[in-house]
């Protein structure tokens, strides 16, 4: 384990300390205290995110030391942290953004070594589209577009969600995005609930729909060592998903009222259902199915046309084991 000191600059249109404010284990600090190896750092930080950081030279910066054995693993933790107090914080500076910006850097204690806050993973990319001559196409989109029936009302709104949901970077929001968009798309009213068919639709049926599939698919999807433990744990995880969106909407939980494994695996759980959803949702448009109920009533033959089996072993299991195993988890 390393003790790493954490600082991240707020955002520029925050607030200016004039001195240090010390609350618990994070500390409020001017900019003026800035080291000269610091500021060189966080330069460092900000360029690599493309941002000007003369718009950042006054704003406060947030501290706290963490124990931990990646640097990655202390920004995380100490995000966590700071969320409390920059939520105090904004309680107070009503005109301000009081939240933290991407710059920032992490200071390993024992040797002095600074690591500047750099952009990490994968980030959105330009997508390029190959011309196909002058004349405008009729696709997909213009279908759906033209379409007015329930479904695709209900396509359209569970887009939406999805699209906000897709590059969020808050674990929590991104959970609860994906979640309005499965409500959006496959919730009939109020005591509806959809966790069945949203596994249904990420490959482990197991409603009374599942006597429509043909059996050499279901030997197909089921033939993998890891498939009947997830079978049973999605079906109970998708519905503490439900309720973690309940205590989320309802009762005002925060992202540190959850673990970091548990917001890994129902966010991992998420893609895929509302990928999945989606995809069988934008199938069913495109061949005539109207309503809910009747994309529920023939959610078998639809699942068979768009399922495939290397799919819910090599990506699906493959990827919720991996979240599972880097979690620690006590299920495994």
């Amino acid at each position: 384990m390393f003790n790493f000191l954490i600082v991240r600059v707020l955002e520029s249109n925050s607030f200016t300390l004039p001195n240090t404010i010390i609350y618990g284990d994070v500390e409020l600090r001017p900019a003026s205290v800035d080291s000269d190896k610091e500021l060189t750092a966080l330069k460092e930080s900000a360029d690599d995110h493309r941002l000007q950081f003369d718009k950042y030279t006054y704003a406060a910066r947030i501290c706290t030391i963490v124990s931990s054995e990646t640097v990655l693993e202390a920004l995380s933790i100490a995000a966590d942290r700071f969320s409390t107090i920059l939520d105090l914080s904004a309680s107070k500076f009503h005109i301000s953004n009081v939240d933290v910006s991407e710059i920032g850097f992490a200071k390993n204690l024992a040797s002095g070594e600074l690591h500047p806050v750099k952009r990490w993973g994968f980030n959105p990319s330009t997508s390029f589209v190959m011309s196909h001559g002058n004349i405008q196409r009729m696709d997909d989109i213009n279908y759906i577009l033209g379409l007015d029936c329930e479904l695709s009302q209900r396509y359209l709104r569970a887009l939406h969600w999805a699209r906000h949901g897709r590059h969020e970077n808050n674990s929590q929001l991104k959970i609860l995005f994906n979640w309005f968009t499965l409500e959006a798309l496959l919730k009939e009213g109020e005591s509806d609930n959809i966790s069945s068919n949203i596994c249904f639709l990420m490959g482990f049926p197991n409603n009374k729909k599942r006597l429509e599939i043909s059996e050499p698919f279901l030997a197909s999807i089921s033939d993998h060592p890891r498939y009947d433990f997830w079978k049973k744990k999605l079906i109970e995880d998708v519905d503490k998903i439900r309720i973690f969106r309940n205590n989320s909407a309802h009762s005002g939980f925060r992202i540190v009222d959850f673990s970091k494994p548990v917001l890994a695996l129902y966010s991992q759980i998420m893609i895929y259902g509302t990928s999945r959803s989606l995809g069988a949702v934008r199938f069913a448009l495109l061949n005539n199915v109207k309503t809910l109920v009747e994309f529920k009533e023939n959610i078998a033959n639809i699942f068979e046309n768009t399922a495939r089996a290397n799919d819910i072993h090599g990506n699906i299991i493959y990827s919720l084991d991996q979240v599972l195993l880097n979690g620690n988890d006590s299920y495994l």
